[in-house]
């Protein structure tokens, strides 16, 4: 890549990664969470679906603003509030005026815990810029011939920011108490985000049409053939919001899972190598296996049809998914599933964008981004609860079964693209 288009992608990358990151310190904490406050499994998944059910009601206004405002101010703003609601979160986890119980739906709730989840709502406010505003950011940035490579930076980021976060965490875990955890990378987003607001007044920020004029271009495109916006956008949409299920099932409880069902502990030179750091440890080293194949992905789609490449990668993800739900696995048995489980299900992620903006008009790209996460993040939003309440119920491996389901139907409306009703660019 050359110089100017690898710093900008790697500029935004790292913005990305770092929101990964933060989110993947919650599920390692679940079981100390549960523990502290003494609630069934499905209530403190309530935690990272408020994060992404947040995510998802503001993708769209997100998009809109992506598509008609200036997206350098919207990036900065969102790395920011991402970084204010860990504070917000952690300021509630110890407040002892916020300590008496409230009653919703006739189930008891800690009232520190709602502030908690009314933290993570406002933090998927601010992680819902990223994919409307990003990705655009990276279109009109990159050299056409290169996106593929870029997108494949920027979800290797994610996966890096997803794997080094619970390892971090387990690692820090062994020497200070999670509060000062949270409230150190908060901070570090609300510097990064000053960062970003200096560092992109020297790129095009500027969205393609001008805020007057973008409810033409919406309407021209919703009114042409449909078989070129509107079948595909709905098909694709299927597919990233049935994948969504799984995808955030299997990455909420995957720590819980291998404390629950392994349990190891070590002792490496004296240290005392706990459940919890272990399988924090499992679990980054299944979303670091993501960002090393995300990279080889971005390859691929800069050769092949993106579409074929998704087909390929989730029926793989189908394989690592049953073992885990039906066989006891050895200590390195089961960091090799989980490693080829990482690779497949999230490595996949630069074919999907790369899908996604192939669909989308330039005036329109983030819109486009916002509708289809929208539909993912409303989708995976429920998947905690349910894993967590499965969980509660069958088992953790029952409910990793059903989520197998998920993934292997997700790939049927991805065959619709095939169809002569539905157009796509062909690959230059």
């Amino acid at each position: 890549m050359k110089r100017t288009d690898r710093n900008f992608a790697l500029m935004l990358s790292f913005a990305h990664g770092l929101d990964h990151f933060t989110r993947r310190l919650i599920p390692p904490l679940i079981p100390i969470w549960a523990f502290l406050f003494g609630t069934p499994l499905w209530q403190i998944a309530l935690i990272p679906a408020l994060l992404l059910f947040g995510s998802a009601v503001f993708h769209i206004p997100a998009g809109i603003i992506s598509d008609t405002r200036d997206r350098r101010y919207l990036l900065p703003f969102g790395t920011g509030l991402l970084g204010l609601s860990y504070l917000l979160f952690t300021f509630a986890a110890f407040n002892s005026l916020l300590d008496f119980t409230t009653d919703i739906f006739g189930y008891p709730f800690n009232s520190r815990l709602l502030v908690m989840m009314l933290a993570m709502f406002l933090g998927g406010m601010g992680t819902s810029v990223l994919h409307p505003t990003g990705l655009p950011l990276l279109t009109t940035n990159i050299s056409p011939e290169l996106k593929g490579r870029a997108y494949g930076m920027w979800n290797s980021a994610a996966k890096f920011g997803d794997g080094l976060g619970p390892a971090v965490l387990g690692i820090l875990l062994l020497y200070m108490n999670w509060p000062l955890i949270f409230i150190f990378f908060g901070l570090v987003h609300i510097f990064y985000a000053v960062f970003l607001l200096i560092s992109l007044k020297n790129y095009d920020t500027s969205p393609p049409l001008l805020s007057e004029n973008i409810a033409l271009g919406s309407s021209s495109v919703w009114k042409s053939d449909p078989r070129i916006y509107t079948y595909p956008l709905l098909a694709v949409l299927a597919f990233i919001s049935i994948k969504g299920v799984g995808d955030d099932g299997l990455g909420t409880f995957i720590p819980t899972f291998i404390i629950e069902l392994y349990s190891y502990t070590f002792e490496i030179f004296g240290t005392v190598i706990t459940s919890t750091s272990t399988a924090s440890l499992y679990y980054s080293a299944t979303l670091i296996s993501a960002a090393f194949f995300s990279i080889w992905c971005g390859q691929l789609v800069d050769k092949y049809d993106p579409k074929t490449v998704l087909i390929a990668f989730a029926i793989l993800g189908v394989a690592p998914i049953f073992a885990l739900a039906f066989v006891d696995l050895s200590p390195m048995a089961l960091l090799l599933v989980l490693i080829l489980l990482g690779a497949s299900i999230w490595g996949a992620a630069p074919a999907r964008d790369a899908l996604i903006s192939s669909i989308a008009p330039p005036e329109m790209e983030g819109r486009t981004f916002a509708y289809l996460w929208t539909g993912a993040l409303l989708f995976g939003s429920v998947s905690p609860i349910l894993v967590g309440y499965i969980g509660d119920v069958g088992g953790l491996r029952t409910a990793f079964g059903i989520m197998s389901i998920f993934i292997a139907l997700s790939v049927l409306p991805l065959f619709l693209l095939y169809s002569k009703n539905i157009y796509l660019p062909s690959k230059s």
